[in-house]
């Protein structure tokens, strides 16, 4: 089963403003549909970076488990849901659907703001629908903070509030027997919670499984 994919993408973020119009990367990383979706869209930079962090999420979803999975986002093809296909061409705060893999289908969600797009990734509507995500400003502005280190320290907070415990009991390590993939260890103790961290430009998100925290 798949593990929890999330990615974050800075709308505002200077590398990111215009990208629809950058043809070699269009073709490089999106299949002729998606493409048709994102000329057609009344903010093709929204679109097209929703689309990005949808197949994001879903390799971050699937490498937890699999650390030799396919990295080539044209290979990650996004297929909106119905209600969604028909209202693509106009302004939206919500994505679904499902992402084609080489390794199978899993569902995203992506959230749209004016600033920045969030996806989200899991491999059934039951696991999606219970994730718990969060986006944050990176306090003080891009550069002033290091970013991983924001993310984690805002992932260890919202667990340690769940689980009662102090952060000082909590961190984020790579799992040495998995792909790498960060994991939660908990006084001294390796966890099996599923979490994803990511960030881009001033914001930083996180997204994890409450099912997968220990419940003593």
């Amino acid at each position: 089963m798949p593990g929890v994919g999330n990615d974050v993408v800075d709308l505002k973020d200077s590398g990111n403003i215009g990208k629809s119009g950058d043809d070699r990367f269009l073709c490089r990383v999106f299949t002729d549909g998606e493409r048709e979706w994102i000329a057609s869209f009344p903010s093709p930079d929204t679109l097209l970076w929703s689309f990005w962090a949808a197949k994001e999420a879903a390799y971050k979803a699937l490498s937890r488990t699999d650390p030799a999975v396919c990295s080539i986002p044209h290979r990650y093809r996004v297929v909106l849901d119905a209600e969604d296909s028909v209202c693509a061409t106009q302004k939206t705060d919500r994505l679904a659907g499902k992402v084609i893999t080489p390794q199978g289908e899993l569902l995203f969600e992506v959230a749209v703001s004016p600033d920045w797009v969030h996806a989200l990734a899991a491999g059934s509507e039951e696991a999606l629908s219970r994730l718990c995500r969060s986006v944050k400003r990176l306090e003080g502005g891009e550069g002033a903070v290091n970013p991983s280190a924001f993310v984690r320290e805002a992932l260890l907070e919202e667990i340690a509030r769940r689980l009662d415990c102090l952060v000082g009991d909590l961190s984020v390590v790579k799992n040495p027997d998995g792909p790498g993939a960060p994991s939660i260890l908990y006084r001294g103790e390796l966890l099996t919670a599923e979490i994803s961290l990511s960030h881009d430009g001033r914001f930083a998100a996180f997204a994890f499984d409450p099912a997968t925290l220990p419940t003593d």
